[in-house]
């Protein structure tokens, strides 16, 4: 069975992918689009022969048959081609359709200018399962397919990786503001990809090469837990106009009242626990460590926060907000129960 490689290993063998397969899975999709784009560009470097020599395989009318039909005829004016195979679960295939499946796969040293990538979406493929059992179907299938993991990223993998594509935009970004932006604008590389993108020409574009947060705050979309934080410790200041104001901007971007006061509730909690862990004289770097690895920043923002709380007042914000949960619930999606408790704070 071959060993589950990284994203790493996979980088250093492109180029050199003939006459195999491989299996990329885990939780972060935004690489395994990355590692087939870099594929694609090794393999199928001329855009006029594409359509011979770079397949993709759906779901929707995947077989092993056509999997073959594509692997057979040689490359178009070129020596290798691409086959990407996009939206099919493994673990969830027909005992038959997969054996077809790893059938045709056998074959690839027989047609060893093909290049097979198999896309499995993030969730489908149960990494935590993987690190201590390897499920039979799948050992099956990594008997003729390198699986790939593609993990979720790290907070400072992430602000890392901000810092180097800002620099490919021709922008410098402090190691600080590239982890607020993580911090403030979430942790998916899609989105973050995206405002990067906003910030560095907006910078650029005023005669600046360095960002910082600052912009990030002005041109970046603020995440939903980031939109809580705000209405959270609006609500502990006692600041109502800029907790409805708040509301205002969740509520024109129709989020769920719930999932609301479901992000409000822990940013609540998450909050008292900071408060408990400094009166009993920890650091941020020590909280961020007892609070399941939360983001040391994001600690120190929480510091900061409840720095300026009485404790009373958040045993009170957190006995209102099972109150109000407990009515939102018989209220359907309704958003007055929330207004009620910030004008109650």
């Amino acid at each position: 069975m071959n060993q589950i490689i990284t994203e790493a290993d996979y980088r250093k063998s492109i180029g050199k992918t003939a006459g195999r397969a491989f299996v990329l899975f885990g939780d972060e999709d935004y690489l395994k689009a990355h590692a087939i784009k870099k594929t694609r560009e090794a393999i199928c470097p001329d855009e006029a022969f594409a359509v011979f020599n770079d397949i993709t395989l759906d779901a929707l009318d995947f077989s092993a048959d056509k999997l073959l039909d594509a692997m057979t005829p040689p490359p178009m004016m070129a020596d290798e081609r691409l086959i990407v195979i996009r939206g099919l679960d493994p673990c969830s295939m027909k005992a038959a359709e997969l054996d077809a499946l790893i059938e045709a796969l056998a074959l690839l040293p027989e047609y060893d200018y093909n290049t097979v990538l198999w896309h499995v979406a993030a969730g489908l493929i149960d990494e935590r399962t993987l690190q201590k059992r390897t499920p039979a179907v799948l050992k099956k299938l990594f008997e003729v397919a390198t699986p790939v993991q593609f993990p979720a990223s790290t907070d400072g993998r992430l602000a890392a990786w901000a810092g180097k594509h800002f620099a490919h935009l021709g922008v410098s970004v402090s190691p600080a503001d590239c982890a607020f932006l993580v911090d403030f604008a979430g942790k998916s590389m899609y989105l973050l990809a995206n405002e990067i993108e906003k910030i560095a020409y907006y910078v650029l574009s005023k005669g600046r090469t360095a960002a910082t947060a600052e912009d990030i705050r002005l041109v970046a979309v603020p995440s939903m837990e980031t939109d809580t934080f705000a209405l959270s410790n609006a609500i502990l200041e006692g600041r109502t106009e800029r907790a409805l104001d708040a509301l205002a901007v969740l509520k024109f971007e129709r989020r769920d009242p719930l999932l609301i006061m479901g992000e409000l509730s822990r940013t609540l909690c998450d909050m008292q626990a900071v408060r408990l862990y400094l009166d009993a004289g920890k650091s941020v770097k020590e909280i961020a460590k007892l609070l399941g690895g939360m983001h040391e920043y994001k600690a120190g923002l929480y510091a900061r926060a409840v720095a300026r709380t009485e404790p009373a007042r958040f045993s009170r914000a957190v006995k209102l907000c099972a109150e109000t949960d407990a009515a939102l619930k018989r209220s359907s999606t309704d958003y007055a129960p929330i207004e009620k408790l910030i004008c109650a704070l």
